[in-house]
C-alpha cells in the first residue's frame, strides 16, 4: 500500500506533552537491545544484562534508566502501514534506546533527530528552556504538568538507580550534561542495524510543527523537513532506480561484481533493504517490482 506519509496532518499525530506515551512494552525494549546490540546477554540468565547503552549519550547505564522508544507512537499503530509504509509498529527499526529523560523529551516533541549531509542523525532542541536544564533535574522539565508535580518513585532501589546513573553521566561527561550539551550530537550505533529514516523525519516534522504552532522556537531555528522525501513510494522509486542500473551494467559484468560495486549505496540502506530483502539474485529485485505494481 502507498504511503500517505505527505498527507499526514499535524493535528492527526501530534507529538506534545498531552499525547505523551504512558506505557512501555518490555518486550519491544528486549527486542531493541537484541537488534541494536546495546547490551550484553546474560547466558546463564537467558535476558540482557542491567545495563545498556543510551544510543545517544553512547554511556552505559542501568537498564531500568533506557526507554524502548516507538518512533511512530504504538497508539498510532493501526494506521502505521498508510502513514508510512510498513505494516509492524513494533519492527526494530521503528525504535531507538534512550535514556529516560531524552526520551520522554522525543516522545512530547521537544527534541527531534534530524538527518545530516554526512548521513548521520544529529539533535536538535525544539525548545530554548531546556538548554540550562541538566538531563536529571526532572522538576524543571518543560514537558511535565505542572513542572516537577508528576508522580516519582520513592523506593531506595530507584535512589539507587539515579546514583548509578548520576555517576556513569559524570565519569564520561565530566558533569550531568545539559540539554544544550546534546545540541547536534549523533545518535551512535552498535551494529549495522539502523532505525527507519522515515520514521525520524515524520516525528521531526510533526514536532517542527507543534514547536513553531507553540511559539517554542522560530521558523529559522530548524529548516522545514521533507518528510516525504523518506516516504514507501520514494524508497519503490529507488528500487526502480536501482534494477535499471543493475541492468544496464550488467551485461558487461558479473552478477556478484554488480551487487559489490551497489553494496555501498542503496543496497547498503537498511530501509532499502527492508523495503527489497534478501537479494540473492538479480531477479529478485524482478519479483519486488512486480509486487509493487
Amino acid at each position: 500500500m502507498a504511503s500517505s506519509f505527505g498527507a499526514a496532518k499535524s493535528t492527526q499525530f501530534v507529538y506534545t506533552p498531552s499525547n505523551a506515551s504512558s506505557m512501555r512494552d518490555l518486550n519491544f525494549k528486549l527486542e531493541l537491545i537484541k537488534a541494536y546490540q546495546q547490551s550484553s546477554y546474560d547466558k546463564a540468565e537467558g535476558k540482557p544484562c542491567k545495563t545498556c547503552k543510551c544510543m545517544l549519550l553512547d554511556v552505559i547505564l542501568p537498564t531500568s534508566y533506557v526507554t524502548g522508544s516507538h518512533l511512530f507512537k504504538f497508539k498510532w499503530h493501526m494506521a502505521v502501514q498508510e502513514v508510512l509504509g510498513f505494516s509492524c509498529i513494533n519492527d526494530t527499526r521503528n525504535g531507538l534506546l534512550l535514556a529516560k529523560p531524552i526520551e520522554e523529551a522525543f516522545d512530547a516533541g521537544f527534541l527531534c533527530f534530524i538527518l545530516g549531509e554526512d548521513g548521520e542523525h544529529c539533535v536538535h532542541l525544539l525548545d530554548a528552556r531546556l538548554c540550562d536544564v541538566k538531563l536529571t533535574d526532572r522538576k524543571n522539565y518543560p514537558w511535565l504538568k505542572p513542572p516537577g508535580q508528576e508522580k516519582m518513585a520513592k523506593e531506595s532501589k530507584q535512589e539507587e538507580i539515579m546514583k548509578n546513573v548520576v555517576q556513569a553521566l559524570k565519569a564520561r561527561f565530566g558533569d550531568i550534561p545539559t540539554f544544550a550539551d546534546l545540541q547536534g550530537k549523533q545518535l551512535q550505533f552498535e551494529g549495522d542495524q539502523r532505525p527507519f529514516k522515515c520514521c525520524l523525519a515524520f516525528q521531526a516534522s510533526q514536532s517542527r510543527h507543534s514547536a513553531l504552532s507553540q511559539g517554542r522556537i522560530s521558523p529559522s531555528a530548524i529548516p522545514d523537513i521533507n518528510a516525504s522525501a523518506w516516504s514507501h513510494n520514494s524508497y519503490l522509486e529507488r528500487i526502480r532506480v536501482c534494477s535499471l542500473s543493475i541492468c544496464s551494467i550488467c551485461i558487461m559484468e558479473s552478477v556478484e561484481q554488480v551487487l559489490d560495486g551497489v553494496a555501498q549505496g542503496y543496497l547498503a540502506d537498511p530501509e532499502f533493504q527492508y523495503l527489497v530483502g534478501p537479494i540473492d539474485r538479480l531477479d529478485s529485485i524482478s519479483d519486488k517490482l512486480d509486487d509493487a505494481g
